[in-house]
């Protein structure tokens, strides 16, 4: 019964060895395909990224663009604003009379003798406290 056991035993482990031989290409090969797999993914989801990054880059100039486009259509209507606002002004001027100044220029209507005078508010403060005396 001793040997039977012993045998049992030995046999046990020569199959154990045996399946492990005969399975270990298996393993190899399944981790190889495991790897492949992993690496495919990677590419996928690499290569998804790079699409999204184009279709962002993409979208950004797209953006860019009616940007500049809104920017310059502003711009031509400010300087047709402008020079329709010269035009009449010139109009006006031409009209009235007025060679020099008109509109642009703004000029006193006091006269020399009605204007404040250059001076400090010290100075004008003094004057008045000594005026009452």
């Amino acid at each position: 019964m001793f040997r039977r056991r012993i045998y049992a035993q030995g046999f046990t482990i020569f199959a154990m060895l045996a399946g492990s031989a005969f399975w270990e290409g298996d393993r190899k090969k399944r981790n190889q395909f495991n790897e492949l797999v992993s690496d495919q993914q990677k590419k996928e989801k690499h290569e998804a990224w790079l699409r999204e990054l184009e279709a962002r880059q993409e979208e950004e100039d797209e953006l860019q663009r009616v940007r500049e486009k809104m920017i310059s259509r502003r711009v031509a209507e400010k300087t047709s604003e402008q020079s329709v606002k010269k035009e009449a002004e010139a109009r006006f001027k031409q009209d009235v009379g007025q060679d020099g100044g008109g509109l642009g220029s703004i000029r006193s209507v006091l006269e020399a003798s009605e204007r404040r005078r250059e001076v400090s508010v010290l100075a004008a403060v003094q004057g008045l406290w000594h005026g009452r005396r």
